[in-house]
């Protein structure tokens, strides 16, 4: 068999693989992006359903409750880490 056929085929085994991957490579960008848009979809949704449920009656004192709480287990953790360091 001549080496100009060899390289032939392998050319064009190259360029069929190379095609193959391409495509491949193609197929997945999209399948991602579709995947992307109906995630956003979903969390949007979902975002929209959490929202209303865990809509506090009286905003202000639930934050600044929160807050406190915060407060209080910062000020505790620092206090220990003190505690233990010295």
């Amino acid at each position: 068999m001549p080496i100009e056929d060899l390289l032939l085929s392998g050319v064009n085994l190259m360029l069929l693989g190379m095609g193959i991957v391409f495509t491949f490579l193609l197929v997945l960008v999209f399948a991602m992006k579709g995947m992307s848009k109906l995630a956003m979809a979903v969390m949007e949704r979902q975002r929209i359903v959490d929202t209303h449920a865990n809509a506090p009656v009286v905003a202000g004192q639930e934050q600044a409750a929160m807050r406190g709480d915060l407060v209080a287990v910062i000020s505790v953790a620092i206090n220990q880490y003190r505690s233990i360091r010295h």
